[in-house]
């Protein structure tokens, strides 16, 4: 529970930040309010940080579609590689740090059965 209680600690120290910047990534977006949860961040103080992170993200978008028009499709061709790998180091950080719960939970219950 070490490795929880220091992240826990680092996003009640950094939450904030994280969920602005994290709200401006693509992939990152989806998954920020899991970490803010976990933390029991501060359900205003989310809001307010979701709000202005979604802000300069959205307006980057109208921009971007306003700019492509109907050339979309070939911007995403480019785009989509790299969504595809992001997302897939996130899985593997994912089911990275879950073995090392997981791990670190079985040695203490070896431990106690001891």
């Amino acid at each position: 529970m070490k490795h929880l209680d220091q992240a826990e600690h680092w996003f009640n120290r950094y939450g904030a930040s994280a969920v602005f910047f994290g709200r401006v990534l693509p992939v990152i977006r989806t998954f920020i309010s899991l970490p803010a949860g976990i933390a029991k961040m501060n359900l205003s103080k989310f809001t307010i940080y979701t709000i202005l992170g979604c802000i300069p993200w959205n307006i980057f978008l109208t921009w971007l579609g306003f700019t492509l028009g109907s050339n979309w499709s070939v911007v995403e061709k480019y785009t989509r590689p790299i969504s595809y790998t992001i997302l897939a180091l996130l899985v593997v950080f994912i089911i990275w740090l879950a073995y090392k719960i997981w791990n670190k939970r079985a040695r203490k219950e070896s431990k106690k059965d001891m």
